[in-house]
């Protein structure tokens, strides 16, 4: 019996020493204020080529000639390379001869058959089946002209591949050809790209709060990192016409005079679009904002547990970010965004 008691007292002391279960971590949080929104959205974008192609050759050949490098200026039609294939040239001069061998056989043909027909009009002088049959032998060899001037004309096409054209006026950004290079479809390499520099485009996404304000034409600045303390204009010229369910956006695109090529495709830019919006607009502090490679989100918090909602963000002031998404004024959301942090998490928040 003293044996059991002691047993009891040694358990029930462990138990009161052994810490509770953890609960869920607890996190500092903020609720969304609604502010009005400032009399010009800025948003971010990236400054594109107007034109970008890669050149690729179309026919197996060996690189005889390369006539630019990156950097150089070309006219639409210049020749950029020139290539070496010898079956290419062998079949070309083949339907040449072809050609000539058909009209030739087809200049005689009819030659036989005018003087026939001129014989027929002296009676008994040809049957008409000797007429008959040497026009369907110039018909015939007629025909054969047709097809030997389209195989010569395809024959041609074949071997005018073997210069490679600018398609229109730009600067070569980057050259993978050499002399004696072997080259071809499929290689996944191109030869050069070209890109057009005047005019560039920069394609923003503007919020759906603000599709309203877009009116093409509108003259839209933006400043670039490259020239701080600049400001470029440029026109709105071209709206995708639908909002993106992602972000709740439109996608816009500006057309960007640059005649002295300062600005390069590949540039951040940051456009202010002139706006007059009178409801209120939403506000996160900026910490709250988690930028992945995938999505720009917030992590709400309903119930006692997290929910990750897509946003868009637009104006910056003092520390607060607008954001542009399935939210409401007075939602809970964590004040330090965390992307270890998935979807229906349990979580504390103390409002801050």
């Amino acid at each position: 019996m003293l044996s059991s008691c002691g047993s009891s007292d040694v358990a029930d002391q462990a138990a009161q020493k052994a810490p509770a279960a953890a609960g869920p971590a607890t996190y500092a949080a903020v609720r969304v204020t609604a502010a009005p929104p400032a009399q010009a959205l800025t948003l971010p974008g990236e400054l594109e080529s107007f034109y970008q192609t890669d050149i690729t050759p179309r026919v197996s050949a060996y690189v005889r000639r390369v006539n630019v490098d990156i950097g150089d200026h070309v006219r639409a039609g210049q020749v950029l390379a020139e290539l070496d294939a010898p079956e290419l040239t062998a079949a070309l001069n083949e339907a040449l001869s072809k050609q000539k061998a058909a009209e030739a056989t087809a200049q005689g043909s009819q030659g036989s058959y005018r003087r026939l027909r001129q014989t027929a009009r002296t009676a008994g002088a040809v049957s008409p089946l000797a007429v008959d049959q040497a026009r369907t032998q110039a018909t015939s060899d007629s025909l054969n002209v047709v097809a030997a001037r389209a195989h010569y004309r395809a024959a041609a096409q074949m071997a005018a591949y073997l210069r490679l054209t600018a398609p229109f006026a730009g600067t070569i950004t980057e050259r993978n050809a050499a002399p004696g290079a072997m080259v071809g479809q499929g290689t996944g390499v191109p030869l050069f790209r070209l890109r057009q520099l005047d005019p560039l485009r920069l394609r923003v996404a503007v919020p759906e709060a603000y599709v309203g304000e877009i009116k093409n034409g509108n003259p839209v600045q933006f400043t670039v990192r490259a020239f701080p303390g600049r400001t470029f204009t440029g026109k709105l010229t071209r709206t995708a016409g639908s909002v993106q369910a992602a972000t709740r956006s439109e996608q816009v695109e500006l057309d960007i005079p640059n005649p002295k090529e300062e600005l390069k495709p590949g540039m951040f830019a940051s456009a202010s679009l002139p706006v007059k919006v009178s409801a209120n607009s939403l506000f996160v502090p900026k910490s709250a904002v988690v930028n992945t490679a995938e999505r720009t989100y917030l992590i709400r918090v309903a119930d006692g547990r997290t929910e990750l909602v897509d946003v868009q963000l637009g104006d910056e002031n003092a520390g607060q970010v607008q954001v542009f998404g399935r939210l409401q004024a007075g939602d809970v959301v964590l004040k330090a965004g965390n992307e270890e942090l998935v979807a229906r998490q349990p979580v504390r928040v103390t409002l801050h």
